[in-house]
């Protein structure tokens, strides 16, 4: 077992789907900056938002992926954080909206 994987297991349901919701929510902002970014042909701002959403996907896989391949996606801590990371989805893409509105206009 990782050591990230021992402290995920050792860290309260609570911390670990609040955690699970900013990197989703981090991954969708920057995602939705990103395709902003390549429709308007900036590719320079385009790439640094998709390396940004890359890395903060990588954290909510850690965060997600080991619990509910471990126990499956029934159990109340895989399911508390498939509920975090789905809200997290929608807000993020809400969030990202409006952040590449405020961002583009000038």
């Amino acid at each position: 077992m990782t050591q990230l994987a021992e402290k995920v297991r050792a860290t309260p349901l609570w911390v670990t789907a609040l955690l699970a919701f900013v990197a989703m929510c981090a991954n969708d902002i920057f995602g939705t900056v990103m395709v902003v970014f390549e429709a308007r042909l900036n590719a320079p701002v385009a790439g640094a938002f998709d390396v940004l959403g890359w890395v903060a996907g990588l954290i909510c896989a850690a965060l997600a992926l080991d619990e509910i391949i471990r126990n499956g996606w029934r159990t109340r801590k895989s399911l508390t954080i498939i509920g975090a990371v789905s809200l997290a989805n929608f807000m993020g893409t809400v969030w990202g909206v409006a952040i590449a509105t405020a961002l583009t206009k000038h």
